[in-house]
């Protein structure tokens, strides 16, 4: 892996700019009770550059194990913006059973005004206690973040 995390083309007049962590390798587990977000830690900061409007893009690897059939569990994740939670980032994988089988998101993709210094951070957490929640990253299926400078502004 090369030895920066985050690919970085900043071009502070606009134009074609991007941030992106490099293929990332680990596995996160969750532990925490439920609906209680956690930093996936493994997966670097990225620090936006300079203000403007930012599209992000993120794709989360959830992995779930579940050890009662009655039971669901769920993995959600969501980007945070200096610490808090950005609205309309959230996404959800999981198992219900019997009823509603799995439901999917694993990641999102949408426009947010960034101010010049701003970190943009993925968290997570679970919902449900019947098995293993995680969320990894590896050759079989990727965990990244990555953010393209679209605007000055809306």
């Amino acid at each position: 892996m090369p030895s920066n995390p985050i690919t970085p083309a900043a071009n502070t007049t606009g134009g074609s700019t991007w941030l992106q962590t490099d293929p990332l390798n680990f596995s996160h587990t969750i532990n925490g009770a439920d609906r209680v977000y956690e930093r996936i830690s493994e997966v670097p900061e990225l620090k936006i550059p300079f203000p403007g409007v930012w599209e992000v893009s993120y794709n989360a690897r959830p992995m779930l194990a579940v050890t009662s059939s009655a039971n669901a569990l769920f993995v959600h994740t969501a980007i945070f913006k200096n610490g808090a939670v950005i609205p309309g980032s959230e996404a959800v994988t999981g198992i219900q059973s019997p009823a509603h089988g799995s439901q999917n998101t694993a990641g999102q993709t949408f426009l947010h005004t960034f101010a010049a210094g701003d970190v943009v951070t993925l968290h997570g957490f679970r919902i449900g206690q019947a098995g293993t929640a995680a969320v990894a990253s590896n050759s079989d299926g990727r965990t990244g973040v990555m953010a393209h400078w679209v605007a000055p502004g809306f």
